[in-house]
């Protein structure tokens, strides 16, 4: 069944909009959201952070680390209790100016000067290292340690996303969902909603079949049953 509907414009982030719908789920079902599943688009370190501070378990791998650099940023180890980034060879890098979801880690450049990774660590011209550390970091390294210890029932969980994606097929190939009809966030909106309305009839018609045909069952079953019952106690002492 589909639980909820939302369309945003194509600048909006999908990463942004996960946690929001299962606050609206929960809003809707009355039921909490214990596990969330989802392929590795929604793997950003702000999306581990706000499940697990709702308290919601993510079945999401993580994406594999973009290597930028020879000196990856998996080398460097973050003391999120401490908050202390160290470099490969353990010298401390200094917590700098706040970014958009994140802050600077700058070396100092007397420690960098003798390194054996300096032609390999610092691009052309810079004196320091200088990294920058997301505000969920220790969240999306948390992600990654929890991957390489997926259970069998993790794997399940991650498995039912055909499910999500077979909906999806359905609405664009069965519903229209595959380009818009007219023009306009509020047309596009009232086009998804009549898809979803369309699919959830659908499947509340397969429900009232399949529980119908129990019913007959059952009610078959208890008439052969008082059958069998009268036809024996007709019978001869």
């Amino acid at each position: 069944m589909v639980l909820d509907v939302h369309v945003t414009t194509g600048e909006d982030n999908e990463g942004a909009e996960l946690v929001p719908a299962l606050d609206r789920v929960e809003a809707l079902t009355g039921a909490k959201v214990a596990t969330a599943t989802a392929d590795a688009g929604y793997a950003y370190a702000k999306v581990y952070g706000q499940l697990e501070r709702r308290g919601t378990q993510a079945v999401i791998p993580p994406k594999a680390e973009p290597i930028r650099s020879p000196v990856a940023m998996r080398r460097f180890r973050y003391d999120a209790r401490h908050d202390i980034l160290k470099c490969p060879h353990g010298k401390v890098l200094k917590a700098g100016r706040a970014v958009k979801h994140g802050r600077f880690f700058t070396s100092r450049a007397r420690d960098c000067r003798r390194c054996d990774l300096r032609k390999l660590c610092l691009s052309g011209g810079r004196a320091n290292k200088a990294v920058v550390v997301g505000d969920d970091y220790p969240a999306l390294l948390r992600a990654r340690r929890r991957r390489e210890r997926w259970t069998d029932r993790d794997r399940e969980l991650y498995r039912h996303r055909w499910k999500v994606e077979g909906v999806h097929g359905e609405a664009k190939s069965w519903h229209g969902l595959a380009r818009a009809v007219r023009r306009g966030l509020w047309n596009m909106r009232v086009q998804a909603y009549l898809a979803a309305a369309a699919i959830n009839l659908k499947r509340l018609a397969t429900a009232v079949l399949v529980f119908w045909a129990a019913l007959t069952r059952a009610a078959d079953a208890v008439t052969n049953t008082r059958a069998a019952v009268a036809s024996f106690a007709q019978w001869p002492a």
